[in-house]
């Protein structure tokens, strides 16, 4: 009995020093503790603004892949930024490369070592033009979420949609990490 109350202590310590590794392991940086000035990082997003079921919009239920159908007969789409495997992957690489290609750490940001991530979501019409582009989750630092939007002004415009995705626009959201050394 001794033994046992003994060894309960040792037990628990073990199992929280475990846990404690555990969720450490996932926050250390893994390349070489070598970490850029600034990073994009574009992952899949589910649009918080989601759409209405087509029930609610009086619309017949049958849609083409994620495509909505707008009362014109004019169809949009909705898509990440990085897209892998999607219809529209080789359009979103140049769109991709084309932002990154001027894209870079607002001077301001740097003096005040502002750090964060802004999710935005961007318009592209049939012709290429920007359409529009707005923040939908803050960095939580107006300087970083200016600069990710300007940066899509000075991307644009983009190359037209290719016909072949029958769409008359396409809404792009992207997520932009801002973080230094």
């Amino acid at each position: 009995m001794t033994a046992t109350k003994f060894l309960i202590p040792f037990v628990l310590v073990s199992l929280a020093g475990h846990a404690l590794v555990i969720a450490l392991t996932t926050r250390i940086n893994m390349t070489g503790g070598r970490q850029t000035e600034n990073v994009i990082k574009v992952e899949l997003k589910t649009e918080t603004e989601a759409e209405p079921p087509p029930s609610a919009r009086n619309e017949p239920a049958a849609r083409t892949a994620g495509a909505a159908i707008i009362p014109t007969g004019y169809r949009e789409d909705t898509v990440a930024l990085q897209n892998p495997g999607g219809p529209y992957e080789s359009y979103l690489l140049e769109v991709r490369k084309r932002i990154e290609s001027i894209w870079s750490y607002p001077a301001q940001a740097i003096a005040e070592k502002r750090e964060g991530s802004a999710v935005i979501r961007f318009t592209i019409d049939a012709g290429g033009a920007l359409k529009g582009n707005r923040v939908t989750s803050s960095s939580g630092s107006p300087i970083l979420d200016e600069g990710t939007l300007a940066v899509i002004r000075a991307a644009s415009p983009f190359a037209p949609l290719p016909a072949a995705f029958h769409l008359s626009r396409l809404h792009v959201v992207a997520e932009f990490h801002y973080r230094l050394n």
